[in-house]
């Protein structure tokens, strides 16, 4: 006999054994690994905040500093930035995976990302050009505070679930 989906016995279908114990379990089972899928994303999004703050801090104390930078200055805040970059990409992976991931927590990781792009080109910008004009720094700094300010509201919503 072939097994159907009508009948029961149905080896692909979710939860086909008739005392319904096997479903529960798998729903158990899956409920406890979203559970740590959403630690493992809070986790990535704290660090990813750690190393935020740190190119921000790297970035104030360029800042004050007196023009030229120096190489080693400009390269610590270089490569704090491509460590948030990539934690913000990794985190958005991670939401990604996760079947009823919160929704809220991913918007604001592209609002999170969105900011890190236009940082991004302002910066550039910044490096390429030896004259930067105030409204340059502004819009760094902007993109910097709405970048962070995004980052703890997805870092609030992954940790309520929401």
């Amino acid at each position: 006999m072939i097994p159907t989906v009508t009948d029961g016995n149905c080896p692909f279908k979710a939860g086909s054994n008739r005392s319904g114990a096997h479903s529960r379990v798998s729903m158990a089972r899956s409920l406890s690994l979203k559970g740590k899928d959403m630690d493992s994303v809070l986790n990535s999004l704290v660090v990813t905040g750690i190393f935020l703050a740190m190119a921000a801090g790297a970035g104030i104390r360029l800042g004050r500093s007196g023009k030229p930078y120096g190489f080693a200055k400009v390269a610590i805040h270089i490569v704090l930035f491509i460590l948030v970059l990539s934690g913000v990409i990794a985190s958005i992976y991670k939401l990604q995976l996760i079947a009823d991931a919160g929704q809220y927590s991913t918007l604001s990781l592209y609002v999170t990302l969105l900011a890190l792009l236009t940082n991004l080109a302002v910066g550039i910008r910044m490096i390429i050009v030896k004259r930067t004009t105030p409204n340059m720094i502004t819009t760094h700094k902007t993109s910097t505070v709405i970048m962070a300010l995004s980052l703890i509201v997805s870092i609030i919503f992954a940790a309520t679930g929401i």
